[in-house]
């Protein structure tokens, strides 16, 4: 990071999308946006009235934290653009983790097995497997991309969360918890263990599978690793 003292977190891999801004470990302002077309060109502005809202500047940022995917294809493409670039404007370090890895970071249930649910679409949802161990959060499973009954095969096993526990019609918990606020916490651990982000410059979206377009035009896209 920066001299900055601030972090940002910023996801549009959710319907709830958003902004959060912290200050060592604790939330000092949250705005949430709807995803839709106009999203990513928004977040902007939204920035800006975070940063009113918690009566900072952008020199403070320090860092930021970032949600790329898998969700919205077009949102988290246009929005890990947007979030690369105000990244190298400001000289801060980014974190980015997966927006499963994100929800499941809000929900600290030791012992359970948490699998956190994106909605995508085709009548499939994009989940994986965490576990809460003596207070630290364990990934089970890589990213996947699964059909509903799939998941559903799977209720009273697991705690599912997150936007597609509404979009699935699969019992769990109720509302979503934020992913930017999510995606936050676990670049704050990282940051307070040392670790110094990764180059914006050679980060990605996250997607499990390609969009319509890419299938019709034979375009690879990147997997979970």
């Amino acid at each position: 990071m920066s001299n900055g003292k601030l972090l940002l977190g910023w996801d549009t891999a959710t319907p709830s999308s958003g902004l959060v801004l912290m200050e060592g470990g604790e939330l000092l302002a949250a705005v949430e946006l709807r995803l839709d077309r106009t999203t990513a060109s928004r977040m902007f502005a939204a920035l800006d009235l975070l940063l009113r809202l918690a009566d900072r500047e952008r020199e403070e940022i320090g860092g930021m934290a970032l949600v790329r995917g898998p969700g919205s294809f077009t949102g988290i493409r246009l929005a890990v653009a947007a979030a690369k670039g105000l990244a190298l404007s400001l000289g801060v370090s980014l974190y980015s983790c997966t927006v499963t890895h994100a929800l499941a970071r809000t929900v600290p249930l030791e012992g359970r097995i948490l699998v956190p649910l994106v909605d995508a679409r085709r009548g499939q949802g994009y989940g994986a497997l965490f576990r809460w161990l003596d207070g630290e959060l364990e990934r089970l499973t890589p990213d996947m991309a699964l059909d509903v009954d799939e998941w559903r095969a799977m209720e009273g096993k697991v705690v599912f969360l997150g936007p597609g526990v509404e979009a699935l019609g699969v019992e769990g918990l109720y509302p979503t918890p934020s992913a930017a606020l999510g995606g936050a916490l676990l670049a704050w651990d990282r940051w307070r263990q040392g670790d110094e982000g990764e180059d914006p410059l050679t980060l990605n979206p996250l997607y499990i599978r390609p969009s319509d377009a890419e299938v019709n035009k034979g375009i690879k896209v990147s997997s979970w690793d």
